[in-house]
């Protein structure tokens, strides 16, 4: 036997095996084995249109290819039945219905015994028959008719046809067997014995796709998701990327296993390629995008999702998102106006208008735009008190600090154990040269949260610059540091008191500190901290 044909016998025996167990491993093995066998002897006629039907089945070829291929095998043997009925096979998947005839006559003729050429040759004159685009003649419905017959009754005799149907039965009556075992001992709740019978039997049954989900359901019952993940990954492959199970592996991946980021991209890919027009792939193709921190592909995404679906308000906000992170931003005004005008849902709503209000304040600087959307969105939620707070913090900005604390107000009453509300509206006050109102609040903020470090170190500027007390403030600035050891400003802070005590030697260190940490988080300007240490020793 010579290389080529030991190389052909092995990929044959891949090619069949994967027939009967669609195992991946078996379906490599039998590709490389027919190019293999092409390049040790490119006369081998049947690894040409064997090859062929494996790489289009699994899109690894188009129709035009395959054709090619069997053509070639064809100019090699003309005498070769199976060569001339995979011709007439892909001839008939391209709709060229007269050549396909002509190939499998040429087949039957070279091996009238056979039955799937027949068989073959009996849908494909069917399929001419439904084609609206071909002429149909008497001799089609003869010529379906008399094939199909012909072909079934062969089939008794083809000795191919009955190896592979006793295969196939003897594959069925194993699964069926291993199925019953294993589902009896999940009954009998034994998940283990019956995991170990499903993994037993996947390994020697076509029907391994079953199989694996029911080890799935197992692995997931015993929270073992990384191997229900291999398994529902195994499905998604042995079904060819089946809609419904790659969907169902989406829904394991994003409840169990949400940092799977680049999975959930790959199987959302795998459904936009089969369903173009399926509008929600790109959309959340487009936050995974996000998640990623990919932002031309989440943009590229979204506009996808808004392509097919254009009057989609949820596309246009997520699509307006990704013009802000592009700093895009008249773009993302128009897109956030749009989601507005359909106002598919008052709390939805309001907090697009608060994204809205941030551009026109934080970017266009046009702060009375900001605000007159804020109170808008006002009218369409019940949680008033974050709006209330962005409408503060804007007068705050532009020093109106008496209408800062008047909607800092507004928001305590919605949200009175909110710490954050309580520190800014201190800050307004402190602003104001309130400094009992602003100590009052700063403590409060600090009672409803005692790890919040800029509450600390903002209560201690005022003991400290308010009241002059340096004792007093020095405690709350290392309480904040104890928090948040890298906290500059309060570092800072912590060394003028030392410089108020004229503890000149502990706050040139105290100095020194901020400013390393400074140079590494860039919290304020270095110059401000070199100056106080400087000045230090002048005399």
């Amino acid at each position: 036997m010579t290389n080529s044909q030991e190389t052909l016998q092995k990929a044959t025996l891949a090619h069949q095996r994967y027939l009967l167990k669609s195992s991946n491993e078996d379906l490599t093995s039998a590709i490389n084995g027919y190019i293999e066998t092409i390049k040790e002897d490119p006369q081998t006629t049947s690894a040409y249109y064997r090859l062929a039907t494996l790489l289009h089945k699994n899109g690894q070829i188009g129709l035009e290819n395959a054709i090619t291929q069997c053509e070639r095998a064809v100019e090699l043997d003309e005498n070769d039945a199976n060569a001339h009925m995979y011709l007439g096979y892909f001839l008939s998947l391209d709709k060229q219905f007269e050549r396909a005839k002509s190939e499998f006559i040429k087949a039957i003729k070279l091996k009238p015994s056979t039955s799937r050429t027949r068989l073959v040759l009996a849908l494909t004159c069917l399929e001419k028959i439904k084609n609206s685009n071909c002429k149909k003649t008497i001799n089609d419905y003869t010529n379906a008719l008399y094939y199909g017959i012909t072909g079934g009754v062969m089939t008794l005799f083809d000795k191919a046809s009955i190896k592979m149907a006793y295969q196939n039965i003897v594959d069925d009556i194993n699964f069926i067997k291993y199925k019953t075992i294993g589902e009896f001992f999940e009954k009998i709740n034994s998940q283990k014995k019956a995991y170990n019978t499903y993994l037993n039997a996947v390994d020697n049954s076509k029907k391994s796709i079953s199989l694996y989900e029911a080890m799935a359901r197992i692995a997931i019952k015993k929270n073992r998701y990384d191997i229900a993940f291999d398994c529902l990954n195994n499905v998604v492959i042995l079904s060819n990327n089946d809609a419904m199970k790659v969907v169902n592996a989406i829904e394991f991946v994003e409840k169990y296993q949400q940092d799977k980021i680049n999975v959930l991209i790959d199987y959302y890919t795998i459904l936009a390629n089969k369903y173009p027009e399926f509008s929600k792939c790109y959309y959340e193709l487009g936050h995974l995008y996000l998640k990623k921190d990919e932002k031309i592909n989440a943009l590229s995404a979204f506009k996808l999702a808004l392509k097919y679906d254009e009057q989609n308000p949820y596309y246009q906000n997520s699509l307006a998102y990704a013009y802000v992170q592009l700093e895009q931003y008249d773009s993302a005004i128009e897109l956030y106006k749009k989601a507005l005008e359909k106002n598919p849902n008052d709390e939805w709503s309001a907090v697009v208008a608060q994204a809205l209000a941030a551009i026109y304040h934080q970017v266009k600087g046009n702060s009375e735009a900001a605000i007159s959307m804020l109170e808008n969105s006002l009218l369409l939620t019940k949680n008033k008190a974050q709006i209330y707070e962005a409408i503060a913090d804007i007068y705050y900005d532009n020093e109106n600090l008496d209408c800062a604390i008047e909607y800092y107000q507004y928001a305590l009453k919605e949200d009175f154990e909110n710490p954050k509300i309580h520190s800014r509206l201190a800050m307004a006050y402190w602003e104001k040269d309130c400094i009992e109102k602003a100590i009052i609040f700063y403590s409060k903020a600090l009672e409803l949260d005692s790890t919040y470090d800029i509450a600390y170190n903002n209560l201690g500027v005022v003991f400290l610059d308010g009241l002059g007390d340096a004792n007093r403030a020095m405690e709350y600035f290392k309480n904040a540091i104890e928090i948040n050891p890298n906290y500059v400003l309060a570092n800072f802070n912590l060394a003028r008191c030392h410089e108020m005590l004229n503890e000149k030697i502990i706050a040139a260190k105290q100095y020194q500190k901020a400013l390393n940490i400074n140079n590494v988080n860039n919290e304020m300007d270095s110059k401000i901290i070199e100056e106080r240490l400087y000045k230090l020793f002048e005399t």
